[in-house]
């Protein structure tokens, strides 16, 4: 899917909630088509991309005042639109892609890490 899709249909979404518009930097870093939540913030220098035989390896962090619930309510929602299939809550399957979605810390003070992984066969 092309990012100007991905963002087009990223602004769909936010302006249906009454969200301000995305831009580039709206997307967690090494993954071109995962939006950052609103309220959430990319913690620097926690990006890490591996490229394998297998395919990519990515993970980063974010962090915010937020919820667990709003996390899960936000990704739940929007991922889908993107062609991500939810198959668990924080789990989520695309082509040969595999995205898991984990918080830690207090509701409030909140870290979301993203990580992506080969499917496994």
């Amino acid at each position: 899917m092309s990012r100007l899709l991905i963002s087009l249909i990223f602004t769909g979404l936010l302006a249906a909630h009454g969200v301000a518009p995305a831009t580039a930097q709206d997307f967690v870093p090494g993954f071109e088509d995962i939006p950052i939540m609103s309220g959430l913030e990319v913690v620097p220098g926690s990006g890490h991309v591996f490229d394998s035989p297998a395919g990519r390896l990515v993970e980063n962090h974010t962090r915010g005042n937020t919820t667990r619930g709003k996390v899960e309510a936000f990704y739940t929602e929007t991922l889908p639109a993107l062609g991500w299939q939810r198959t668990a809550p924080g789990k989520y399957g695309r082509e040969n892609e595999f995205l898991t979605i984990t918080t830690s810390g207090e509701d409030g003070d909140l870290t979301v890490t993203f990580r992506l992984a080969p499917s496994r066969p």
